[in-house]
């Protein structure tokens, strides 16, 4: 008897534990998302919330992304790089400006006046770039879920036009990143990082008279509210990151690998960067809409910009050089990419 009942115990525990292993099994991956930009934002409406959406379809609810914008899950906008190292989450959106000191080299995608215009043009240079320079450095630990170029960044002011360089002294510019910051101060302006959930306060306050910043970014964030200059001539384009852990995808399974894999690459970010290019038109509307004046630089006044930044060109070639890695060649090339996918 007793051993009868020891073995009808044993096969419930073993039951038990089958239950409870198929149980373990079904329960979803979480992939935890963080970002420095709001839910509003063109990289969360056209790119990362229909992606969530996508993956979670096809691997039949097996894998989950939580998305956490606005840096919900805390810390700065500078951490986020550290949090996605340290495993804190799964994939983080970002910029190369939130941690210069990580993406030094690929600063070079938002240097003034070298970049297409288009997001649909700029983004598959820069990835192209990227695979040629950076994957065995700046993005060593790291798997890229997408990049795009923004549409066009441009210089939008409170209270004046600037025409000329001399209109710009003095003024505080709110600016993405260490180039593009360099560039403002030899036009005579004064950098200020502001990251971006802040920069409509700093703006109403004064502590910002004007700011760089893509043409889409403008409505979400009602910054049309808070300038009224807008120079049409396009100054750079940056880079929206979305990278993830090697880590954490490794330790995927190969099906749920797939599904990633499936849903990512240069053909997806490029069109993900179409739609960025059609947010450009409204949000010109909506500046004009609101009563405030677009003007562009004079052709005479843009060479004279164009020759005066050429400094800021040799700071980045000097900083890839200090790395051991061929400058010159590079910046060259990152031209070469640009002008083929339609730079003037």
């Amino acid at each position: 008897m007793f051993r009868k009942s020891m073995k009808r115990f044993a096969l419930a525990a073993v039951a038990t534990l089958a239950v409870s292993v198929s149980a373990l099994a079904q329960q979803p991956i979480i992939l935890k998302v963080h970002s420095f930009s709001g839910p509003q934002a063109p990289e969360a409406v056209h790119h990362m919330l229909p992606l969530i959406e996508k993956i979670n379809k096809e691997s039949k609810g097996r894998l989950k992304m939580e998305f956490y914008p606005s840096m919900q899950l805390g810390g700065k906008v500078s951490d986020l790089i550290q949090q996605v190292e340290d495993g804190v989450v799964d994939i983080v959106i970002t910029i190369p400006g939130a941690t210069p000191s990580r993406f030094p080299l690929l600063q070079a995608t938002e240097l003034p006046f070298v970049n297409v215009g288009t997001s649909a043009g700029q983004t598959p240079a820069v990835l192209e770039w990227i695979q040629k320079y950076l994957m065995a450095n700046e993005f060593k630990g790291l798997k890229i879920i997408h990049i795009h170029s923004t549409d066009a960044a441009v210089l939008h002011t409170r209270n004046k036009a600037v025409k000329t360089a001399a209109d710009l002294s003095g003024m505080k510019i709110r600016v993405p990143g260490r180039f593009v910051g360099e560039a403002v101060k030899i036009l005579g302006g004064t950098p200020v990082g502001v990251a971006l959930p802040e920069v409509y306060e700093s703006l109403q306050r004064g502590q910002l008279d004007g700011m760089t910043i893509n043409w889409a970014i403008m409505t979400p964030y009602k910054l049309q509210e808070v300038t009224k200059f807008h120079m049409e001539t396009p100054l750079y384009q940056n880079p929206i990151m979305s990278l993830m852990s090697q880590a954490s995808y490794d330790k995927l399974q190969a099906d749920l690998k797939k599904v990633i894999d499936d849903n990512i690459g240069v053909a997806y970010s490029t069109g993900v960067a179409k739609k960025i290019d059609e947010l450009t038109i409204p949000a010109k509307k909506a500046i004009t809409d609101a009563g405030n004046t677009l003007y562009s630089l004079t052709p005479e006044e843009l060479a004279k910009w164009r020759a005066a930044v050429a400094p800021v060109y040799k700071l980045w070639v000097a900083e890839a050089d200090k790395r051991g890695l061929p400058g010159q060649k590079m910046f060259d090339d990152f031209l070469a990419l640009t002008a083929k996918y339609g730079r003037k």
